[in-house]
């Protein structure tokens, strides 16, 4: 039997949960919304890593497709891995998955690529990984054709746990035994590689992994209070890289359609066009530019999709949510999970809110003792000081309707024009009731101040005509 046919069996099976079960579920899913994640230095993406808890807890509304992951051997370990990814998830449910099992090993460590979710723009590597020294390891993945030039890609990778206390304990090992979770017998880490155009992604390719061990170095460190010299010393160890050749097969390249657009609407007074929607099986890209003459930069621009039947496609949660030009204003890409498995005739692209910075309000100066000049009016300086109370610059932001944690900065400018980008940013929500959050900024060694800062945010505000187009 062909393993999307006995997926159908399995989610017949699987239709019913414990009503118990299903209200506890639910009860602990709100709460691990709300509880702050924790995010590893060097790593854009929360990723797929986590504990069995955490499979069960972000699989979210899914929990006909856990349960029939679950119970097919080939995919157990590769379901818990993509519980994160709402578009993932739907390729491994429609067996939208190429199979390796290469193995490869260099100084006592063993990686293996256990699975490929490939599509004309983006490339998914699960693997797995081990170490005869049980030495805590990061893999950083970059790719380049046959030939060994670099392709242009962004590459996302991480992990996300979510701890669980002995109130929940019980739950959990229902849950992991009602799902079968404990019948998994590896653990799959992965790297997310974005290509920046059509074409580069080929049949073959060649990943060069840097192995860094990171050792010394923890989490809890970075709140120490050190000099900014002793930053370096913590930082993982590069050990060696690995050269892994990739070969994709044909058909997953094919897997992709553009819908032009070109429609030009207004945002807030600024007239944005909308492109073109491309749709690929790992996810939805709007591709979208501003008008020159506008008077502000469009920051925020929260796209989502609906088809005829009430379906709704929402932007990318976990990973690259988008890409820019022009500082990233001027025109760009915005992300949304996939459509590809959609079966609707029509699709409407919607926009209920965005916002905007004005262009004569952009930029922030930061003084050599930690001032910042020039604020807008909805970011507000708490402390400045030394590395983490002197050396760290700390601000609290208004959201609007923006509910995501971001950062105000985009990198900057020093003195001598040398520009480049922040290293370890704090950010978290300072009061949900009074809708702000905060950044601390590690104030730059070895430049010339003062610096001139990029602001890339502002609180999101309703229009007051929300956009529609219909493809």
């Amino acid at each position: 039997m062909k393993r999307n046919e006995a997926w159908g069996d399995l989610l017949t099976q699987a239709e019913q949960i414990p009503d118990e079960l299903e209200t506890r579920l639910n009860r602990t899913i709100a709460r691990a919304e709300r509880r702050e994640k924790r995010r590893r230095w060097l790593k854009p993406l929360i990723g797929v890593t986590g504990t069995a808890a955490a499979f069960v807890l972000l699989v979210n509304s899914s929990v006909t497709f856990a349960l029939a992951a679950s119970r097919v051997p080939i995919v157990r370990e590769l379901v818990e891995a993509v519980a994160f990814d709402p578009s993932l998830k739907a390729a491994v449910a429609h067996d939208y998955v190429q199979l390796v099992g290469d193995t490869y090993t260099k100084d006592g460590v063993t990686v293996t690529i256990e699975y490929l979710i490939v599509d004309p723009m983006n490339v998914s590597v699960f693997y797995s990984l081990s170490d005869e020294q049980g030495r805590e390891l990061e893999l950083v993945p970059d790719l380049f054709d046959a030939n060994g030039n670099s392709l242009s890609v962004s590459a996302t990778f991480g992990e996300e746990r979510i701890e669980e206390n002995e109130s929940e304990k019980g739950l959990f090992d229902t849950i992991r035994s009602y799902l079968g979770l404990d019948k998994v017998q590896k653990t799959l880490y992965t790297w997310r590689l974005h290509a920046s155009k059509e074409g580069v992604i080929q049949t073959q390719m060649q990943l060069k992994v840097e192995v860094r061990n990171l050792g010394h170095w923890k989490d809890a460190e970075w709140n120490a209070v050190d000099e900014p010299e002793a930053q370096e010393s913590r930082a993982p160890e590069a050990m060696f890289t690995l050269d892994i050749p990739l070969t994709i097969e044909p058909q997953f390249l094919k897997s992709g359609r553009v819908f032009p657009v070109n429609q030009t609407v207004d945002v807030l007074g600024q007239k944005l066009t909308i492109d073109e929607i491309a749709i690929y099986p790992s996810n939805t890209r709007i591709i979208w530019h501003t008008d020159p003459e506008n008077e502000a930069w469009l920051t925020y621009l929260p796209f989502y999709l609906t088809d005829e039947h009430g379906n709704r496609v929402d932007g990318i949660r976990n990973g690259i949510s988008g890409t820019g030009k022009d500082r990233g204003y001027g025109g760009g890409t915005v992300w949304l999970d996939s459509a590809w498995y959609d079966t609707a005739e029509h699709l409407t692209l919607h926009l209920d809110d965005a916002a905007i910075v004005p262009k004569d309000q952009d930029t922030v100066l930061l003084q050599e003792d930690g001032r910042l000049i020039g604020l807008p009016d909805y970011i507000h300086q708490i402390t400045s000081g030394p590395y983490w109370e002197a050396n760290t610059v700390c601000i609290q932001t208004d959201k609007g309707t923006y509910h995501t944690n971001t950062s105000a900065f985009d990198g900057y400018v020093d003195a001598d024009g040398q520009t480049d980008s922040f290293g370890s940013i704090s950010t978290f929500v300072t009061s949900e009731a009074e809708n702000t959050f905060t950044n601390s900024y590690p104030m730059p060694q070895g430049v010339r101040y003062p610096l001139t800062l990029f602001v890339d945010f502002a609180p999101g505000q309703k229009l007051e005509n929300p956009i529609e187009v219909h493809t």
